[in-house]
């Protein structure tokens, strides 16, 4: 039976494991409570901050028995910031989590009994993010803390390119300076030219005051967006991956770590042994990146995408690549990939957290492809597709890559075959 606990009181417990987003799980009075920044086997002393009908939330007050697994965070944020979930656990201990989340979330949601190779560890820990939003109040330039819209301001952000952190020093300066009524400001890097698009949402349009500010102090800024619109350099930057140009505008979906990226293309494509013959249909292709990475080894690619600025960035990136097998159409996937006329080898599926819409799967289905590689960073939704494929596939390969370090998120790519 559960008994009763009260916000704001504090309770002695032990965390018995962690739960999807990182958090520890441990039961007060009957009661199942996450507490973030806890790990298995420690006993803590839990301030309770919320509580809902079949489980609460709390915060660590106190470690009275710490894990073996436990390290002090590099960050002076940490405890506060919500953009990290797990940077006071080992690396190999995240990793052997993130592999975990994959295997049950594939058996509790997909019911999919397979072997889940072990997570492919990044390059770096930090400095690796090439894209970071930050949100503005006045002169307070930082994240909300974790659970809540409180801001919470920071002087640099380990995860981010350290250019990016270098921009923000100006920025914070500026905004120190300016009264204003931005609201968010999201920066951007391209390892090719080592440069950096600014993209700006302000409830102001006199903001835009802002620009010679961050023209005159940023020297490695290429473009910066403005409530939409380009108000200095092209709109966009370059990032080289997989020996490939590719043209990035602020809209375009492209992945924050660059160097993990590489694997995770070269996994995908190493996974799905493509033929010189195959005809390969790429859904929610974003700015066609895996798209062309894939053209050398097949005949031809189809890409699918929504948003008209990352097909318009795609097409580019062909002609900057000289690649004349490709094919990119714009619209949503479940529309028009009933319209394709080419009888399709393979299906490559890289759709956003919210997983593949479910005509999409069925027209998928249709199709009948010999191959699927499905790669998702969300491990809920790609478990709960994949089931729906399942009557007609098997699931050979699981592979996890550790896009994100020092975060609870994971990427993964799965190969799929028709079966016999």
């Amino acid at each position: 039976m559960i008994g009763t606990i009260k916000i704001d009181e504090i309770y002695e417990t032990e965390i018995t494991s962690l739960e999807n987003e990182g958090a520890g799980v441990c039961k007060i009075n009957g009661m199942v409570v996450f507490v973030p920044k806890t790990l298995p086997g420690e006993k803590v002393r839990v301030r309770i901050t919320e509580k809902k009908k079949n489980y609460a939330r709390g915060k660590l007050v106190e470690i009275l028995k710490e894990s073996d697994k436990r390290v002090k965070s590099r960050c002076p944020f940490y405890e506060e910031c919500g953009g990290c979930d797990l940077r006071h656990q080992t690396t190999s201990e995240n990793l052997k989590f993130k592999k975990e989340k994959i295997k049950n979330a594939l058996k509790r949601i997909g019911k999919i009994d397979v072997k889940v190779d072990d997570c492919l560890p990044s390059l770096k820990d930090d400095n690796y993010r090439n894209k970071v939003s930050f949100k503005v109040e006045n002169d307070r330039i930082g994240f909300y803390g974790e659970g809540t819209y409180q801001l919470i301001d920071i002087d640099y952000c380990l995860l981010a390119e350290s250019l990016i952190n270098d921009a923000l020093q100006v920025i914070r300066n500026y905004l120190k300076e300016n009264n204003n009524e931005i609201k968010t400001i999201t920066i951007r890097y391209g390892n090719a030219l080592n440069e950096l698009l600014i993209d700006i949402y302000s409830l102001n349009d006199t903001d835009i005051e802002i620009l010679d500010y961050l023209t005159t102090n940023i020297k490695k800024l290429k473009t910066v967006i403005f409530n939409g619109k380009v108000v200095y350099g092209t709109g966009y930057i370059k990032e080289v991956t997989n020996g490939l140009m590719f043209n990035v505008s602020a809209k375009s979906f492209f992945q924050v770590n660059i160097t993990q990226a590489e694997k995770l293309y070269d996994t995908a494509i190493k996974m799905a042994k493509l033929d010189k013959n195959d005809v390969v249909l790429d859904l929610y292709c974003g700015t066609g990146t895996i798209t062309s990475v894939v053209s050398p080894h097949v005949k031809k690619v189809i890409g699918i995408e929504i948003v008209e600025d990352a097909v318009l960035d795609a097409r580019e990136n062909l002609k900057v690549n000289n690649i004349n097998n490709v094919k990119f159409i714009c619209g949503d996937a479940a529309k028009e990939i009933s319209k394709i006329k080419d009888k399709i080898d393979v299906i490559i599926v890289d759709p956003p957290r919210k997983g593949i819409d479910r005509k999409a799967i069925a027209i998928m289905k249709k199709i009948h492809p010999k191959k699927i590689v499905y790669i998702s960073c969300n491990p809920v939704t790609m478990a709960r597709d994949l089931s729906y494929l399942t009557d007609l596939y098997d699931v050979k390969k699981v592979t996890p890559v550790d896009m994100f370090p020092n975060t609870s998120h994971v990427e993964c790519v799965c190969l799929l075959n028709i079966k016999q």
